[in-house]
């Protein structure tokens, strides 16, 4: 019993560290904003196409 919890224990620390190594990327607005998440939750980049913005018009790009 203790030798499973401990096979389950470092089958967990190991997933942990490929969910740590991975990125997320996400789009919204049709493409208009691009966020990329590590695996930590760290925000690595957000992308807003210049198209996208009105300067007339911040709400909207709030709203991406």
């Amino acid at each position: 019993m203790m030798k499973q919890a401990q096979q389950l224990q470092k089958q967990m620390m190991k997933l942990q560290e490929e969910i740590e190594a991975s990125t997320v990327e996400h789009s919204s607005g049709g493409g208009a904003v691009r966020v990329v998440v590590t695996g930590k939750m760290i925000v690595q980049s957000i992308e807003i196409d210049p198209g996208a913005v009105d300067p007339n018009d911040v709400e909207m790009l709030q709203d991406l």
